[in-house]
């Protein structure tokens, strides 16, 4: 069989295809950055604690996902800067751009994005607990494991301030540190809320393995 004629339709084909993925990888970026200044704004404008609710509800697109567009719709002024030409970036292109040590606002950024994950997730549970009875309703939170695992991410978030509590010392924008003490105070109550919860559920589980 020969090949001669063949290898170059294939080559030629190859290079197209290439060309095409590539083109599409860059327009991408253009996409998400579109994609997250309007998260953005939706996120101001619904209520308090239905953002992410909101987000499920109203767009098929993954919480981190989601957090990524906005993340990048928030440093678009950096990748430009950064960037001799921002049509010609891919997505990862542009993280690698504004992949720095987290600021005090975007930390706590991701200690808002805990909270409300966990908000959501009690707002699961506080239904659970109206719908079902005490024994049903808490081994059905339990074995759904969402609620320690939201508890846990914003462990971690807040976790990770304190080591670099000196963000705050440093920061010159007031509007940024007067955000601390009701955000805190968020996460306060979402945390006492569960440990509220578990125990109430181990009560539940307990008094019904004992009768």
């Amino acid at each position: 069989m020969d090949n001669s004629n063949r290898l170059p339709v294939l080559a030629a084909s190859i290079k197209t295809e290439h060309d095409g993925c590539l083109a599409a990888m860059r327009q991408s970026l253009s996409h998400a950055l579109a994609a997250g200044d309007m998260l953005v704004e939706a996120k101001s404008l619904v209520g308090h604690g239905e953002w992410l609710p909101w987000l499920a509800e109203n767009c098929p697109i993954p919480k981190r996902t989601a957090q990524l567009y906005m993340r990048l719709a928030k440093h678009r002024e950096l990748i430009e800067a950064k960037s001799a030409d921002v049509a010609l970036l891919t997505i990862q292109a542009a993280i690698e751009l504004i992949d720095h040590e987290p600021t005090l606002a975007e930390r706590l950024d991701d200690i808002e994005a805990a909270v409300e994950a966990l908000e959501a997730m009690l707002t699961d549970c506080r239904y659970c607990r109206k719908q079902l009875d005490r024994v049903t309703a808490a081994l059905l939170i339990y074995e759904h494991g969402g609620l320690l695992a939201a508890t846990s991410g914003l462990a971690d978030v807040t976790t990770a301030l304190r080591k670099k509590a000196d963000l705050i010392d440093n920061e010159t924008d007031r509007q940024i540190v007067e955000r601390i003490p009701p955000l805190m105070e968020r996460a306060f109550s979402a945390v006492v809320e569960v440990n509220s919860l578990c125990l109430v559920n181990c009560d539940a589980l307990l008094t019904d393995c004992g009768s």
